[in-house]
């Protein structure tokens, strides 16, 4: 693996192998129909040419995992991070017992990547990539447009799923069986193609402000105080799911005061999930929010941390437990405000 000091030196050709995330599947007669009664989207609109982000919540609503989820052959895909995924095939599982599905731990079939939109559209691996998935889906993925959060296009062929990342780095995630990424590996080797650790990914889903959790993290918010709304993680007019009635509650009664930010601090900095962030308030400090994903680079250091969801950039903030390390939130790259709602309520 190729080292990084900084994301601003990325080469805009780049692959990064996603070692350090979590493939859940799902299958059987009633896959859909479970799933769709556990997570935060709509599985049955789901359709072959699209992913999801999404959340995966206990009956209060607090978030067990966040990621993508989408179709590969006869199975639902959750893409989300190793912590996350443990917990979430834990308590799907535990329900699933009940529904003709099943609900595995597929990171050994597939090897996921990231290869940034450049790199994807370099001759070289076009060719493999377009052997891969087909030349006509192809192009149709690569000329769409990867700036909206509710338009995920995906192309998928036996050899696995391509689908665009909505990251602030322009790229896409490939999730490939094994026979598949074989062949793509060598591909990369063989053109030199620079590959990076799956820390350069996190810190690219922090940058975006993409909310990923740790164990710290697990089972503490509200999907809506992670901004899982402002990527299109949640369809409030589907019917029921975990934790569905506080999600909704929390948005038709505007009770969520809270949001997730991105910080980058230069160096290579002690922090980590858990951590608690203070704000200044005139000559004073105050508790404003803890840390929940990390990313630490050789001269950078990118977290999120859950605040007010009044934060703005000129805010100052400072670690709790080394208040000499000060900074300021990135701006949001998206708007956390909840779109209108197509249900009507009907008064008797």
């Amino acid at each position: 693996m190729t080292s990084i000091a900084s994301l601003n030196d990325l080469p805009n050709e780049f692959m990064v192998e996603l070692s350090g995330s979590m493939i859940i599947s799902l299958e059987g007669e009633q896959a859909d129909s479970y799933l769709h009664g556990q997570i935060t989207v709509n599985i049955n609109k789901l359709d072959k040419v699209t992913a999801r982000h999404f959340a995966h919540c206990d009956n209060k609503g607090k978030t067990w995992a966040t990621g993508y989820v989408t179709r590969h052959a006869s199975k639902l895909l959750l893409l989300t991070n190793a912590d996350a995924g443990n917990q979430s095939l834990a308590q799907l599982n535990k329900y699933g017992v009940f529904s003709k599905v099943d609900i595995v731990d597929d990171t050994p079939c597939y090897n996921g990547y990231f290869i940034s939109s450049d790199a994807a559209k370099n001759s070289n691996t076009q060719t493999l990539l377009r052997e891969l998935f087909g030349t006509d889906e192809l192009e149709k993925l690569f000329g769409s447009s990867q700036n909206e959060a509710s338009t995920l296009k995906k192309v998928e062929s036996e050899q696995g799923v391509i689908f665009t990342a909505n990251t602030s780095r322009e790229g896409f995630v490939l999730l490939l069986t094994k026979d598949a990424s074989d062949r793509f590996e060598e591909n990369i080797s063989a053109h030199s193609l620079p590959c990076f650790s799956h820390t350069v990914f996190d810190a690219i889903q922090i940058e975006s402000v993409h909310p990923m959790l740790d164990s710290e993290a697990i089972g503490e918010y509200v999907p809506q105080m992670i901004n899982v709304q402002a990527l299109n993680g949640i369809d409030f007019d589907k019917g029921c799911y975990m934790g569905q009635e506080v999600v909704a509650r929390t948005r038709f009664l505007g009770k969520n005061k809270r949001a997730a930010y991105s910080f980058k601090l230069e160096g290579h900095v002690s922090v980590k999930p858990g951590d608690s962030l203070e704000k200044q308030l005139g000559d004073n400090w105050r508790v404003a929010g803890k840390v929940i994903k990390v990313a630490a680079l050789e001269s950078e250091t990118w977290f999120i941390a859950v605040l007010n969801n009044d934060t703005t950039s000129e805010d100052l903030h400072r670690l709790a437990d080394n208040n000499a390390i000060t900074c300021y939130p990135n701006s949001l790259p998206y708007s956390i405000e909840q779109q209108a709602s197509n249900i009507v309520k009907k008064r008797r």
